[in-house]
């Protein structure tokens, strides 16, 4: 098959896709692993709050595992945004994706216009940070 014989700029091309798709797996290990650290963070109030009785009756229940399940819903966004990322970049790998007649295997770094994905990852940039602080206003406030 014409054009996929090796070359200096077709290594060059693989490498810059290998390094794509190495940063957002990279991310995406970063946001599952600030994602188990959270959660472990947050049963130690809830279990402390409990003293000896069961959960449910911590005073820090619901608020705790309600800020717990929404860091568990931003940063699941922002780990499908990298996951989508990376469908693109691999597509690109294979070479078709951005293919057109005229051109059938001319490479082009860059990505298409998918602005979902950029804010599906800000999503977690900005709303983990607002859910930590509106949960921990609200037990301040509530004196919970």
């Amino acid at each position: 098959m014409p054009g996929t014989e090796r070359s200096e700029a077709g290594d060059k091309i693989y490498e810059l896709i290998l390094t794509g798709i190495r940063f957002e797996i990279e991310l995406m290990n970063a946001r599952v692993n600030w994602l188990l650290t959270s959660q472990a963070f947050l049963f130690v109030p809830l279990a402390i709050g409990a003293e000896g009785r069961p959960l449910g009756q911590s005073p820090l229940h619901p608020h705790i595992p309600l800020l717990g399940l929404g860091l568990c819903l931003l940063l699941t966004v922002s780990i499908l945004a990298a996951a989508l990322r990376v469908l693109q970049w691999r597509s690109k790998l294979r070479g078709t994706a951005y293919a057109d007649e005229q051109t059938p295997r001319e490479f082009s770094g860059v990505m298409p216009d998918t602005p979902r994905i950029p804010a599906m990852a800000v999503a977690s940039a900005f709303g983990i940070p607002l859910a930590l602080i509106s949960t921990w206003s609200w037990i301040l406030l509530s004196g919970g």
